[in-house]
C-alpha cells in the first residue's frame, strides 16, 4: 500500500489526476490531505511501518494553524522521526527539494546521521538542474537524496 500525504487539497487533486493519466488506478494509494508531521507522529503511535518513504518538503510553509515548516531547522528532525515508521529492512528513503542554495551535502548528511547510523546501504545525493538551451549552462533547481538498501 501507498500512502500520499499532502497538507495541501490541490496537491492531493493533482496527484490522483498524475496517478489516473499513468494508469495506475488501480493501485492501492491513500490519499491524505494532513500536516504532514501529525501523519507521521500518528502513525508511530498505530506502530505502522513502511518499506520505502518519498518525501518532497517546502522550503517554507504554514499551515492551517499557523505552523511554521522551515526545511533549514525542520527537516532532519522530520527525517529522524520516519527512522521510526521505517521496517526492518527498508528498500529506500528518498527526500527531494526544490530549495535552491543548500549544499548536496547537508542532505547526504541527514540521511548519515538518521538512516545511515540504522540501516547499512548506499547513501548519495545529486543536483537537479535544467539545461539551458544552446549553452552549456546549468540552471541549479534543487536536490535529490536518496538511501538505498545494499541487500
Amino acid at each position: 500500500m501507498l500512502a500520499y500525504v499532502d497538507s495541501s487539497r490541490g496537491m492531493v487533486d493533482w496527484a490522483k489526476e498524475n496517478v489516473s493519466l499513468s494508469n495506475l488506478s488501480d493501485k492501492n494509494i491513500r490519499y491524505i490531505v494532513d500536516d504532514v508531521i501529525k501523519f507521521v507522529k500518528r502513525e508511530i503511535r498505530r506502530g505502522n511501518k513502511y518499506d520505502a518513504i518519498i518525501m518532497d518538503p517546502p522550503s517554507y510553509g504554514r499551515g492551517a494553524n499557523g505552523e511554521v515548516w522551515d526545511i533549514e531547522k525542520d527537516l532532519y528532525p522530520l527525517v529522524e522521526q520516519c527512522l521510526e515508521l521505517l521496517s526492518d529492512k527498508p528498500l529506500f528513503f528518498i527526500i527531494n527539494t526544490y530549495t535552491t542554495g543548500l549544499s548536496k551535502e547537508i542532505f547526504n548528511n541527514i540521511l548519515k546521521m538518521t538512516i545511515g547510523k540504522k540501516y547499512k546501504g548506499k547513501i548519495y545525493s545529486e543536483e537537479i538542474g535544467l539545461e539551458i538551451s544552446n549553452s552549456d549552462i546549468i540552471l541549479p533547481c534543487g536536490i535529490c537524496s536518496r538511501y538505498e538498501n545494499e541487500e
